[in-house]
């Protein structure tokens, strides 16, 4: 009878997983649930009504318990969050969802998670602090947070930690002296916030051994001199332009002015004469102080000798005099070696000639100069003429340029078409008849013809901060992988000695800016509410894509607005920053994935930076302290570019297209989304007097359209939606799905 019960009881144990999911499945569902949006489907075979989760895509089980061990889900385009659910799962050791669409917080039930070895959540979109109580977790021995928005300071007491990767983040505060223990191997810490001092308590918790990259930050003083720091290289503390001491080859300077320097008195300094003799006694004084008796002090000699006066003054104004004669020697040297360097370089690269055409009535007036105010390229030959031709919605520049090459070595010239569909040849681009659009800072654009009537954009990037040409070829493929219909499309480039050329699609109908806005406060002409959405529609599409593709912008505004003749929105410049400024150029780098610019140097007097001519294609160059009304307040402080700085332009756009002018900062801080619904009435009353017979009938819609334009438009970032949740907002107008 025995031996019967004992068999029933191994029997239903073995068995009972058949039953139902385990708690580790139960848990984990949570995590599925939490996810929005799984494009590749790797969470299809979850489903609560299989017997063990140990057979679903991304997970493992230990062989003997059917408990989980590991969830494994990179690289798979998931979009969602972290519950706290999966910090409870008992035997869990690794976790790596790296490389997705995650986003929010870290969840504190990870803190639970004993057995937790590996942690892997890099690459998305993870903000707040990091859990200082992650450093008890005492199996953890690699983190990895790179790539994401994490901000608050560096953990400290990570005793058994191996690899700690917080890199392309917004950590700031200070090195925590007790950061690490022996068995520290790998610490990148770059591309971040923090500041001060690198102390010789934190060094000595470093590992001989370990490799510590501490580049890009806000470090600094002077390197300690330790072992473990001696032995990394020079870049692991680059872009720190205040760091200093041997390993940098960088001598630590003393600060010019000191409150109370040492062993130095606020008394004025006293001159006496030596003595001959010393045989005075110390007295004390009635307050114990000694003093010497005045009487036995023997007699001092005061002053100068009038021969040694007029000695010493006859040296110091001979000094003076040789000095000067140096200086002066010294002078006409470097400017005779100039002259002759400037004649060596006139001699080797003649300035290019401007052949000026003007036709006025009847007369021609023509004259050859050269040329200071228009860049031209080195190896073509401008023939620039002017004519007097009606502004419209399609203006191009009334000046035409056309291009030959001079017989000038090409060994260094290089032509590259990155879509793979494209032919053209340089000799073809370079003789092709071009319409200056128009110029900004270190850059100017073309529309250029060739013979057989394509076009295209063509914008000319004189010097920049991209030194070598490998990297500029690096950036303009990447921008190329992003291809999208509401992108411009990159189609080639030309590298030359003195300049690059990127070549663009060529966009016929101008821009947002030009298109729709003559001046500061003036309501868009024949936009009608229709193609006001459809334009809306389009920039969102636009940069969700970016986002998705991890991307930031960084400068969305009218004048980057193409429109086709169809009014279909077109997105420009993306990466132009990058591009003229080198990728490091907004701090010493952010991070690989960002194209975008920071800031640009508009004011609210040129709201839409109108180009000349009414280019559509000018963008200002330089990006640091800018009050543009398109751009996030947060750019201003913060050095890593977020996609919430997208967001926040595109509900000034949007706004804009609304109601026919760009809102003040006062007017944008007296809306909510909820005084949106409060006040509808005043809403309504904003909207652009050109379309309010079509609010009049669409007045959910619109309402809707200003509490998004609102949302997006919110000063605090953490309260603008993504660009995704804005365009589920605009697929639910009727009739105007994207999908």
């Amino acid at each position: 009878m025995m031996s019967h019960w004992s068999f029933g009881v191994f029997f239903f144990l073995l068995f009972c997983p058949s039953f139902g999911l385990n708690i580790d499945g139960t848990l984990l569902l949570s995590f599925k649930y939490s996810i929005l949006d799984d494009p590749l489907s790797v969470l299809d075979n979850w489903d609560y009504n299989d017997a063990t989760p140990c057979l679903w895509t991304g997970v493992t089980c230990a062989p003997d318990m059917f408990r989980i061990t590991s969830l494994v889900l990179p690289n798979s385009k998931l979009l969602g969050s972290i519950p706290e659910q999966l910090g409870f799962i008992q035997h869990l050791h690794t976790i790596d969802l790296s490389n997705n669409f995650l986003n929010g917080t870290l969840p504190n039930s990870l803190l639970n998670a004993s057995e937790l070895q590996v942690l892997n959540l890099s690459v998305n979109a993870f903000a707040g602090n990091i859990p200082q109580q992650l450093t008890s977790l005492p199996n953890l021995k690699v983190v990895s947070l790179r790539n994401n928005y994490f901000s608050g300071t560096v953990p400290s007491g990570f005793q058994f930690l191996e690899v700690l990767d917080l890199s392309s983040n917004m950590v700031n505060g200070t090195l925590p002296d007790d950061f690490g223990g022996d068995k520290l191997k790998y610490l990148n810490l770059s591309s971040n916030k923090i500041s001060g001092l690198v102390s010789p308590q934190f060094a000595k918790k470093i590992p001989i051994n370990a490799t510590i990259d501490l580049s890009f930050n806000n470090l600094t003083g002077e390197i300690p001199n330790s072992i473990a720091l001696s032995n990394q290289k020079t870049e692991f503390f680059a872009g720190n332009t205040d760091l200093c001491g041997k390993l940098l080859k960088k001598l630590c300077t003393i600060p010019s002015t000191l409150s109370s320097p040492p062993n130095v008195t606020n008394n004025p300094p006293a001159i006496a004469a030596i003595p001959k003799e010393i045989n005075s006694t110390p007295l004390q004084d009635s307050n114990g102080t000694t003093e010497s008796s005045a009487q036995d002090q023997p007699q001092v000699q005061h002053g100068l000798k009038p021969g040694t006066i007029v000695g010493i003054i006859v040296g110091d104004l001979a000094g003076v005099g040789v000095l000067a004669i140096v200086f002066l020697y010294v002078y006409k040297l470097k400017k005779k070696k100039g002259n002759e360097d400037r004649d060596i370089k006139y001699n080797k690269t003649p300035e290019p000639q401007v052949v000026v055409v003007v036709k006025e009535k009847d007369t021609t007036t023509t004259s050859t100069t050269r040329s200071s105010s228009l860049p031209s390229w080195p190896c073509l030959t401008i023939n620039q003429e002017s004519s007097d031709t009606d502004d419209s919605k399609n203006q191009e520049s009334d000046d035409q340029v056309e291009y030959e090459t001079e017989g000038k070595n090409d060994k260094n010239k290089k032509l590259v078409m990155v879509d793979g569909k494209t032919e053209l040849e340089l000799e073809n681009l370079l003789k092709a008849s071009a319409y200056v659009l128009g110029s900004s800072g270190a850059s100017i654009v073309y529309k250029a013809v060739l013979q057989d009537g394509t076009a295209f954009a063509v914008r000319r990037i004189g010097e920049t901060g991209v030194e070598k040409l490998k990297e500029f070829e690096q950036q303009i493929k990447s921008i190329n992988k992003l291809r999208h219909p509401n992108l411009v499309r990159v189609r080639g480039f030309y590298l030359g000695d003195d300049e690059k050329l990127v070549i663009y699609d060529y966009v016929t109908n101008g821009s947002l800016a030009n298109v729709g806005y003559r001046k500061i406060g003036s309501s868009p002409y024949h936009l009608s509410y229709e193609v006001r959405l459809k334009i809306a529609k389009g920039i969102a599409i636009g940069l969700t894509y970016i986002h998705e593709k991890r991307y930031v912008h960084g400068n969305i505004k009218p004048s980057n607005i193409l429109l086709t003749p169809d009014m279909e929105p077109i997105i420009s410049d993306l990466g132009l920053h990058g591009l003229m400024h080198g990728k490091n150029s907004f701090k010493p780098d952010n991070s690989a994935r960002h194209f975008g610019s920071k800031r640009s140097t508009s004011s609210r007097d040129g709201l839409h930076d109108q180009p000349v001519h009414g280019s559509s294609y000018i963008t200002p160059a330089g990006f640091v302290g800018c009050t543009s009304p398109y751009h996030a307040p947060e750019s201003l402080e913060s050095l890593k570019p977020s996609p919430k700085w997208d967001v926040y332009s595109f509900g000034i756009v949007l706004l804009e297209l609304l109601t026919g002018k760009v809102l003040s900062d006062r007017e944008l801080s007296q809306w909510t989304t909820g005084s949106v619904v409060d006040d509808k009435n005043r809403v309504l009353r904003m909207a652009d007097v050109a379309i309010r017979a079509d609010v009049e009938s669409r007045e959910e819609t619109t309402v809707s359209l200003f509490k998004l334009g609102f949302s997006c438009a919110s000063l605090n970032p953490q309260k603008r939606p993504t660009m995704k949740d804005a365009l589920h907002v605009l697929d639910k107008v009727p009739g105007y799905s994207h999908y």
